[in-house]
């Protein structure tokens, strides 16, 4: 997946539409990267920017798989097994405040890690005059535990207009921020823009080129960036 958090919308119909009620919360940062020789703790702040207690629920899964087609995820039951503990599982957030969730890595990783750690908010009630629909905004957190030994091998082939990419590495790569220019000359800004995809070790891409020139890619492995051309 290369969405840096996925939006999960839950809508409740109560009686009629004649009302509207929101919860809604605010996140600090949903990516979090536990890289060699860091912390083994971070912290996702929750803020509750309503008039009304924010009530949390927090469901950690491990993505098993993750980028393939096989892709799915496992409820954490037992954080030693899957080398990462989520603590609280609940929250009551008062108007105005913040709570933290913490994560704290369990052990060293000899493979990556890939977590996906939803807080939804949990429905509480209208006002017993009210009759209406209560809409529910969540977020999920993407947690990222590198090898102890980061290996970046991102193998780039070029058969015309269409690229190949394949992670040969040990840690996932985000490309971002791509482009590809009609001409030698043509400013950056007004280059192709092309799509993005966060690389899983293992992970293969193939994209369908509009020019025949280099492609430019913006890279990240882990909260190191850089800028890379191929021809």
């Amino acid at each position: 997946m290369n969405q840096t958090f996925i939006k999960l919308v839950c809508v409740f119909v109560l009686l009629s539409t004649s009302a509207l009620a929101a919860a809604n919360m605010q996140l600090n940062n949903v990516i979090f990267h536990f890289e060699p020789g860091e912390s083994a703790r971070q912290d996702v702040e929750i803020y509750n920017p309503g008039d009304t207690n924010l009530y949390v629920e927090i469901v950690p899964t491990q993505v098993r798989s993750p980028g393939d087609e096989d892709e799915h995820r496992e409820v954490i039951k037992d954080p030693r097994a899957a080398g990462l503990l989520v603590t609280p599982n609940k929250l009551v957030i008062p108007p105005g405040a913040s709570k933290n969730v913490r994560l704290v890595k369990l052990g060293d990783a000899q493979d990556e890690r890939i977590y996906r750690i939803a807080a939804k908010p949990v429905v509480g009630g209208l006002d017993a005059q009210q009759s209406g629909l209560k809409v529910m905004i969540g977020y999920e957190v993407l947690a990222i535990v590198y090898p102890n030994k980061i290996e970046t091998d991102l193998e780039v082939q070029r058969d015309g207009q269409r690229l190949r990419v394949k992670n040969l590495g040990n840690a996932n790569v985000l490309l971002r921020e791509g482009f590809q220019c009609p001409s030698k000359d043509t400013p950056q800004e007004d280059c192709t823009p092309l799509p993005g995809k966060r690389m899983y070790p293992g992970n293969e891409w193939e994209l369908e080129l509009p020019h025949d020139l280099p492609v430019t890619f913006y890279q990240s492995v882990g909260t190191r960036n850089y800028m890379e051309t191929y021809p």
